[in-house]
């Protein structure tokens, strides 16, 4: 009978034994899986942070690029109005700086999409909780394509169109001329002329280039409200962006 005792103690304590070294397998586990998903929360955490700065960069190049199509909308208007003052005269005289902004100036968005692209491309937008935040970053790249469009059509309008017309004037104005009819993208162009020191000029006054100035202006006045939407919409995720950083 002891022996039967003892043998049963002996088996009661293997199984107890077996039990804590499965439960400390497991434990092992758990604290394996809870340790590499706070290491790919912290990986998320710092990925989300370089889009968040891309984004704060995109909407200082929307905020940039709002005003200078204004300045060029309002500028072609005022070059239009002195055509259209003088409808007998082979040439006007405008201020510099209305050639700077509404005739050379093509302004072009060109954001810096590396960080959301690298996120869709390799899948881990799904990451991301909130499906909202999920939406509105895969929509940005085809947003960006669709408030472009216009700004290409009315770039083409000046360097394949409109340049051609006005040779004695690109002659005249030099390098200012050359770098803007070569359709350089708004970030090149970040401060590379002086336009106060930019003279009065003449240039030619005709049907044809009063016709492709009205239809610069539109593309681009069609273009700058989308982009006021698109400014909008970045400013959105940028809150919702916020929101799961601080989750």
């Amino acid at each position: 009978m002891a022996n039967g005792k003892q043998n049963g103690i002996g088996i009661r304590r293997l199984f107890a034994e077996g039990v804590m070294v499965v439960a400390s397998i497991l434990v092992a586990f758990a604290l394996d899986a809870w340790w590499e998903e706070r290491q790919l929360e912290q990986e998320m955490r710092e990925d989300l942070t370089i889009v968040q700065a891309e984004l704060t960069e995109n909407i200082r190049l929307a905020e940039q690029m709002i005003e200078m199509m204004g300045r060029v909308t309002d500028a072609g208007d005022s070059i239009v109005d002195a055509m259209l003052a003088k409808p007998d005269a082979a040439q006007i005289e405008v201020p510099g700086q209305w050639l700077y902004w509404g005739m050379f100036n093509n302004p072009t968005l060109d954001p810096s999409l590396g960080a959301i692209d690298a996120w869709i491309a390799t899948g881990r937008l799904a990451g991301i909780r909130n499906a909202e935040l999920r939406k509105r970053l895969a929509s940005v790249r085809g947003k960006v394509d669709d408030v472009t469009e216009e700004q290409h059509i009315a770039r083409e309008l000046g360097t394949r169109d409109l340049y051609p017309l006005l040779s004695e004037v690109m002659n005249d104005l030099g390098p200012i001329a050359e770098t803007f009819a070569a359709g350089l993208t708004q970030r090149q162009r970040i401060g590379v002329h002086d336009i106060a020191e930019l003279e009065p000029m003449a240039i030619p006054n005709g049907n044809g280039i009063q016709l492709l100035m009205q239809a610069r202006i539109l593309w681009y006045r069609a273009s700058l409200g989308e982009m006021g939407d698109f400014r909008d919409e970045l400013l959105e995720i940028q809150a919702l962006l916020n929101e799961e950083l601080e989750r």
